[in-house]
């Protein structure tokens, strides 16, 4: 009967009880080469990958893109709705008194709103700035598959 771990069982003054001997010295084994063909499948697999999750990535940027604008575009017509709510609010009060005060109250909510609305859609990305970004690393990831 043949012992797996080596030895004689463990028995006697010969025993081996797995441990490793004293040939803990040698280099470890080097990785083999891919065959051409690996390499081959391996970076089209991976550039597929990453072409996948870029164009993904690009999506989301631009939704994102056009939600800040559509809040912007929003705000423009809170401005453009409350710039003639003075007007309504002449029919109620005297003329003077409307226009006087709350048209101002109106305007200065108006022109808020403008100036928010503007910078929201100035300050909007306008380019996927993040894909560009991945899309430089990818390639260079690329090249260092190729040049293994």
């Amino acid at each position: 009967m043949s012992d797996p771990i080596g030895g004689n069982g463990g028995v006697g003054q010969n025993a081996s009880y797995g441990t490793a001997s004293a040939t803990a010295t040698s280099p470890p084994p080097q990785r083999p080469k891919r065959p051409l063909g690996a390499v081959i499948t391996s970076a089209i697999d991976g550039t597929r990958t990453l072409v996948r999750k870029q164009v993904e990535l690009a999506k989301i940027e631009m939704t994102e893109a056009v939600a800040v604008r559509a809040k912007g575009a929003g705000m423009f017509a809170g401005a453009g709705v409350m710039a003639p709510g003075s007007v309504a609010l002449a029919l109620v009060l005297p003329a003077w008194a409307a226009n006087l005060i709350v048209a101002a109250v109106f305007v200065a909510i108006a022109s808020v709103l403008a100036l928010v609305g503007r910078n929201a859609i100035r300050n909007a990305p306008t380019t996927p700035e993040q894909s560009q970004e991945t899309l430089k690393e990818d390639a260079r990831w690329a090249r260092q598959q190729i040049a293994k």
